[in-house]
């Protein structure tokens, strides 16, 4: 249970994602959370990534002052709901997010973030009265402090959360998105990166891609010639989230449908009725997982090619932070996959696409870590903390790296 410093009264603590906005109530007095709700990030309206975003907010004032409030909008309905309208009692708040999240909610401008070299306006955390940030709310606000680059304070609150800034063995943090933050702790060392992955994690850039909602595919099984979906909601496919276009690849992969370049193979190179699912075309051959009356859901050689790329950016830069370390991946003791998306991946699948290295057994899932340092921040223990990691952190920029290009390009196979 975090220290919360044993005041009286309620916090409330936010991890600030640029898809969903999670919130946590917590029991100031003795640190119990006494409940957790989430929304959709209203911003979306400008785009579903946050380049859109910094875009929208560097090029017109008015633009940004409308990301904020929209930011805002949400924060206020998410607070006045964990309170159950007593919006009285909430003494603190603590907002974390990646760098373009955070800049918007407090209305700055994201304009250095959209050129080289990518850093933030500010770095230290931002503390003020809740109402001057546009909270409607009398309380203490807290933003927790950015690393640089795309690594922002929800990695913070996660390196908090998970102690990395205590760890005795060398330990990695990967939330894998679009922009997948990469940590590495290693000898009171902290080591920050961010891999602009892509949205193919996330369903984008993918023909029937769509977010983990009902109907989106989360996974397959191949039995024989027999195809198995699972299917969220248990409903007919209507697409592919992130994490069935992960485990599809890798079952793929090991029917033999697809080798290690990442091409789906002709008819006449499969030996079983599996075949009869793939549909050649000159432009690239593409896999038929399922056929209903309402059409059909299919990954083409491009949703692979998107699943390459994205995959690819994420292991070069685990392994230029493992390089950048002296480290080497059988080094590393434990792995912590973080993030809502994280929690719904398979550790198989991830090493059976190369993302994860084949010889990491130690894997964890720990769902919304930030929204745990968050948690951890109301108490003064866990800001001080969360500043000292902040501080301390080396960020890696692989943007315009030629190491970076390397790796990607060697890592680009299955």
């Amino acid at each position: 249970m975090p220290d919360i410093d044993g005041n009286n009264g309620f916090g409330v603590a936010i991890d600030l994602g640029t898809t969903t906005i999670a919130g946590a109530l917590v029991d100031l007095g003795t640190g119990a959370v006494a409940g957790e709700l989430s929304l959709p990030n209203p911003q979306s309206g400008w785009g579903r990534d946050v380049v859109s975003r910094i875009d929208a907010g560097t090029k017109d004032p008015a633009t940004l002052a409308e990301l904020k409030n929209a930011a805002l909008a949400a924060c206020n309905s998410l607070i006045t709901r964990l309170a159950s309208g007593r919006t009285d009692a909430i003494k603190k708040v603590t907002v974390a997010g990646n760098p373009a999240m955070e800049h918007l909610f407090l209305g700055i401008s994201p304009e250095p973030l959209s050129r080289v070299p990518y850093r933030p306006a500010f770095k230290e955390p931002q503390q003020m009265p809740a109402r001057e940030a546009g909270l409607e709310i009398d309380a203490a606000l807290y933003v927790f402090p950015l690393i640089g680059g795309f690594v922002g304070g929800d990695a913070v609150a996660a390196a908090l959360a998970l102690g990395m800034g205590k760890a005795a063995r060398p330990v990695l943090a990967i939330d894998i998105g679009t922009n997948s933050e990469i940590l590495l702790a290693v000898q009171g060392s902290l080591f920050a990166t961010s891999a602009a992955a892509g949205p193919a994690f996330e369903g984008g850039e993918v023909e029937r891609g769509m977010t983990a909602g009902p109907g989106a595919i989360e996974g397959m099984t191949i039995e024989g010639d027999s195809l198995k979906l699972k299917v969220i909601g248990n409903v007919a496919p209507r697409g592919i989230c992130g994490s069935g276009l992960i485990e599809a690849a890798h079952v793929l992969l090991e029917a033999g449908i697809m080798d290690r370049s990442g091409r789906i193979k002709d008819r006449d190179e499969v030996s079983t009725n599996l075949a009869n699912r793939i549909k050649e075309s000159g432009d690239g051959n593409s896999f038929v997982l399922f056929r209903g009356a309402k059409g059909e859901v299919s990954l083409s050689q491009q949703d692979i090619r998107a699943l390459q790329t994205a995959k690819s950016a994420t292991r070069a830069g685990i392994n230029i932070l493992l390089d950048k370390a002296g480290l080497n991946p059988e080094d590393i003791e434990k792995v912590y996959l973080a993030g809502a998306f994280g929690a719904k991946l398979s550790s198989v699948s991830l090493k059976g696409i190369g993302l994860l290295y084949e010889g990491w057994q130690n894997v964890e899932y720990v769902g919304d870590a930030a929204l745990d340092g968050a948690v951890m921040a109301l108490g003064e223990v866990g800001r001080n903390e969360a500043g000292e990691l902040a501080g301390r952190a080396k960020y890696v920029p692989l943007s315009g790296s030629s190491r970076f290009e390397r790796e990607f390009i060697t890592n680009i196979g299955f």
